[in-house]
């Protein structure tokens, strides 16, 4: 078993594994073990460690927290339970390894089972850990004003997986977004559009329009910083404020937003052109990722919304007003969390007060949960967003999530964006694509001619290259930064997506020479080697893995699980033939590539990731 399973609690338990059959076992030898020491072990306190050498059993349980109780040395009970203990349904040995009991489960009866499961059933792994919960999961968080960066493509990817996971176990998930279409970012690139766009457009300059809106907003930027230089030549022992207070630009970008809060005609015009095309370049990528939502919503529609909120909890005592007479939630008379300011003194909204009236609006989705997919620098905000949300009262103040995720670094030099400094998400995937075609043309020449795709490598390669990004992302956990290199995700041989893709294909082509419906288990069955074992135990673990990666909205132990799972079903293909073997082998491992390609499916499916028949 891998390491994939163990919680942080300390291993498998049998609460942790309810509703799997993994879970029937350890219901099983938590039981035999209560029986034999007399009450001493009891079910609620045992965990499952997993055994450093599949020689020494299955399971393993330490016997430290429990040998005081029995008045002997830890090894010494373990010693005595394995002589006491006999053979279970499940169970065909009980050992002792100095404190460890060891546990070796019944090959024959468990395979049959899990093989049978994982193969016949398309619902093989589905839990009920979310049932009847309905899921408000905010992603994406764009601003109009410039394209999707590498930070949004890891805050999509997550999602997508955390809210397919959650589906898995029987979940609702409505995906929503907040787009940031309001505020001096966004009046840059108007203004920059304004003094140096001459009419183009992204339909004449032929580019997508959130990439040319995001040209204007760099412009702006190098505008501002040649502004910049020749001001502080005359001013170098001035602050930066000093130089945004005094700078034309910034000047004229104020002016502009305070033009657009007034309603200004011919300011709102050009906003809604502009926005316009930057949505439409967002929905292309959207397109391309997979990312949809039920309803998107615009700070531009919320941003002055909150108060009324805000102001009532003043009225009713829960917040209080600062010296300045700002409105203030004191977050820290009952915990560790500094006050937030929830309205300023001049009575003007703040980050939090649309947050706030945000969450309010969305209660007409019936939430019982809210998930933020937001990176860990706001983790600070989102504890007093939630603090707030609690002091008021909100319905499902009690389950309000921040997945949080760490930064995105690609190998210096390695791309540079069109936009400026940051990566722009459409330029890594076209980078990811071209390295898959060049993967694909050394691999598989008979796919070209003369040098052109024959239709079918288009696909393959997209496929392939989102399976390389995504499964790169997912497989760090989540609050970690992602080293991204693009080459490297991309290997059909390494800790990949692309691999378990691999690893998918190759047993679809052994199910399609054998040339038979479905695999049938053998009456009889034979014995179980030690690598064929390697892949049973793993499809074993696998409900139970879903289940965990759904509760800690983290993909990244279902990553580890699958690379496994890949590696384990190599070292047995390369171990024991399966199309040359003689029966019962040949139906018995025919059966095992059955369970273990519908177990690839499911779990790819679950990271967002596509399969593909044929590599």
């Amino acid at each position: 078993m891998t390491k994939a399973v163990s919680s942080d609690s300390g291993g498998l338990t049998v609460g942790g594994t309810a509703g799997t059959f993994l879970g029937e076992i350890l219901v099983g030898v938590a039981a035999a073990l209560e029986t034999v020491s007399h009450g001493t072990i009891r079910s609620d306190d045992l965990h499952f460690d997993i055994p450093p050498s599949p020689e020494m059993g299955d399971l393993a349980v330490g016997m430290f927290p429990f040998a005081k109780a029995a008045k002997k040395s830890p090894a010494d009970f373990a010693a005595e339970l394995a002589e006491s203990l006999q053979p279970t349904r499940f169970v065909r040995a009980w050992t002792a390894s100095g404190p460890y009991l060891n546990i070796a489960l019944d090959r024959a009866v468990v395979s049959r089972r899990v093989l049978d499961d994982a193969a016949s059933q398309a619902s093989y792994g589905r839990g009920s850990s979310f049932e009847n919960e309905v899921v408000v999961l905010e992603y994406v968080q764009p601003n109009t004003n410039k394209p999707l960066h590498l930070g949004h493509l890891r805050n999509a990817v997550l999602a997508l997986s955390a809210a397919s996971l959650i589906e898995w176990q029987g979940g609702a998930v409505k995906r929503v977004n907040i787009v940031n279409d309001r505020g001096i970012h966004i009046v840059k690139s108007m203004l920059a559009y304004e003094r140096w766009g001459n009419g183009e457009t992204p339909e004449l300059a032929k580019e997508k329009g959130d990439h040319f809106v995001g040209r204007y907003y760099v412009r702006f930027e190098q505008e501002l910083a040649k502004e910049k230089a020749a001001w502080l030549k005359n001013h170098s022992d001035e602050t930066e404020d000093a130089f945004l207070k005094a700078s034309e630009l910034m000047r004229d970008a104020r002016d502009l937003l305070q033009r657009w809060e007034q309603n200004d005609a011919d300011v709102r015009a050009l906003w809604e052109r502009m926005n316009a095309w930057v949505l439409a370049g967002f929905h292309e990528t959207y397109a391309k990722l997979g990312i949809s939502f039920v309803k998107e919503y615009f700070e531009s529609d919320i941003y002055n919304q909150g108060k009324e909120i805000i102001l009532s909890g003043l009225a009713k005592g829960v917040f209080v007003k600062s010296e300045n007479g700002a409105v203030v939630a004191s977050l820290s008379k009952t915990s560790d969390l500094p006050d937030k300011v929830l309205l300023r003194a001049d009575g003007t909204s703040l980050y939090i007060t649309q947050d706030i009236a945000l969450a309010h609006q969305r209660l007409e989705l019936n939430p019982t949960q809210l998930v933020y997919v937001v990176g860990s620098e706001q983790e600070l905000y989102f504890k007093q967003l939630f603090a707030v949300l609690r002091l008021l009262k909100f319905p499902a103040a009690e389950k309000l999530v921040h997945l949080s995720y760490g930064l995105v670094f690609l190998p210096e030099g390695k791309m540079k964006s069109r936009e400026g400094k940051v990566v722009d998400a459409d330029d890594l995937v076209a980078e990811v694509e071209a390295l898959a075609e060049k993967e694909l043309r050394g691999r598989y020449p008979e796919l070209y001619h003369h040098g052109e795709p024959i239709g079918e490598p288009e696909r393959r390669k997209k496929i392939i290259a989102l399976a390389a990004i995504k499964f790169h992302f997912l497989m760090v956990g989540r609050t970690s930064p992602v080293h991204f290199d693009p080459k490297e995700s991309l290997s059909f041989e390494g800790n990949t997506g692309p691999y378990v893709q691999y690893t998918y294909a190759r047993a679809t082509s052994i199910l399609t020479k054998a040339g038979e419906p479905s695999p049938k288990p053998p009456e009889t069955l034979p014995d179980i080697s030690a690598s064929e074992w390697g892949v049973i135990r793993l499809l074993l673990e696998y409900p139970h893995v879903l289940t965990e990666s759904a509760k800690r909205y983290d993909p990244s132990s279902l990553c580890t699980y699958l690379l496994n799972l890949a590696q384990a079903f190599n070292a047995f293909y390369h171990h024991d033939p399966v199309l040359d073997a003689q029966e019962p082998a040949r139906a018995f491992r025919l059966m095992l590539v059955a369970s273990l390609r519908s177990v690839l499916k499911s779990g790819l499916a679950a990271l967002g990731v596509e399969t593909l028949e044929v590599m």
